[in-house]
């Protein structure tokens, strides 16, 4: 990783726009070349991001998801600064808008067996991909699928279970927002989830109801 002095990452900051901040600082920035910088703060004195820092988890992933053909993030670099304590990624982003925005404005009909098939790659590729909400999934100008902000994601070499499944189902639908296209195209999504994972549309379905049942439930991104 690059290191970065206290200098020249106050300089960074000035001369970037911010795309996100929040009570202890920046955390996304934008360069004038269209880069864009992610800025991790370790949360806690003891953590696995000392020994494993986020930026190069964030790293790692890019190129895992790249191996299997989703697009993702392509990174540039990464370095520490130590003062004030942050891991920065610098990376190219996903071109297109996020599938949150894209709903507020379009109709999810014609896409949304795609989506399904998208989500069961993953799944079956082994990838879960903690922070999986319609925030972080890009629809690309060609209508095709895209991931960021992949820092918590994890590639095994096996599918997923259909616990963990579940489970991302549930990350899926945290939000009352996203839901709301949602459930009245849910027949498309499981027929696309069902025709790439072999499971069957009845099962897909039920557990897309399980997870909007079950853990906590959030209201606005």
């Amino acid at each position: 990783m690059e290191k970065i002095t206290p200098q020249e990452f106050q300089r960074l900051i000035r001369s970037c726009q911010v795309l996100e901040k929040d009570g202890h600082g920046e955390k996304v920035l934008r360069r004038h070349d269209g880069i864009i910088i992610k800025i991790f703060r370790r949360k806690r004195l003891l953590s696995s991001a000392l020994l494993y820092p986020y930026a190069q988890r964030f790293s790692r992933n890019a190129l895992k998801l790249c191996a299997l053909d989703i697009p993702t993030v392509r990174v540039v670099k990464c370095g520490h600064c130590p003062e004030p304590a942050r891991d920065l990624v610098w990376y190219q982003p996903v071109e297109g808008v996020t599938l949150r925005d894209y709903a507020r404005q379009n109709s999810l009909e014609p896409m949304m067996a795609s989506f399904g098939a998208f989500i069961a790659e993953l799944h079956e590729g082994g990838v879960l991909f903690r922070s999986l909400h319609w925030g972080n999934v890009i629809v690309q100008a060609d209508g095709s699928f895209g991931l960021i902000d992949i820092a918590d994601l994890r590639c095994g070499r096996r599918a997923l279970s259909v616990k963990q499944r579940q489970r991302n189902f549930h990350h899926l639908l945290r939000y009352k927002e996203d839901r709301s296209q949602f459930f009245e195209l849910i027949d498309l999504f499981c027929q696309g989830y069902a025709e790439r994972s072999g499971f069957a549309d009845e099962t897909c379905r039920q557990w897309l109801v399980a997870a909007t049942e079950s853990g906590q439930d959030k209201g606005r991104p």
